[in-house]
C-alpha cells in the first residue's frame, strides 16, 4: 500500500525523492511517467520542506535568544 505523503516521515520522503530522482536521470521513461514521477517528486520536496519550516520554527521557540535563527542541517541534502 501506498502512504499518502502528507503522512510520510521526513527520512521516508527524502528516500522517495532520491528514488525518483535517479529513475528521472535514466530517462527510460515515457513522458506520461515522466510527468507523474515528477509531479510526485515536487509534492515530496514542497513536503520536506513544510517538515523542515516546522522544526525551525519550533527550534527558534526554544531558542534563549529569539533573534537567532536555528540552522538545520542534514546529512548529505542541500537547501530544498
Amino acid at each position: 500500500m501506498k502512504k499518502k505523503i502528507e503522512k510520510m516521515e521526513f527520512e521516508e520522503s527524502i528516500s522517495e525523492l532520491e528514488r525518483i530522482t535517479s529513475v528521472l536521470g535514466e530517462g527510460n521513461l515515457s513522458l506520461k511517467e515522466a510527468s507523474d514521477l515528477y509531479t510526485k517528486g515536487i509534492l515530496l520536496r514542497d513536503h520536506c520542506k513544510k517538515i523542515l519550516e516546522e522544526v525551525e520554527l519550533k527550534l527558534s521557540q526554544i531558542s534563549p535568544n529569539n533573534n537567532e535563527t536555528a540552522n538545520i542541517v542534514v546529512k548529505g541534502e542541500t537547501e530544498l
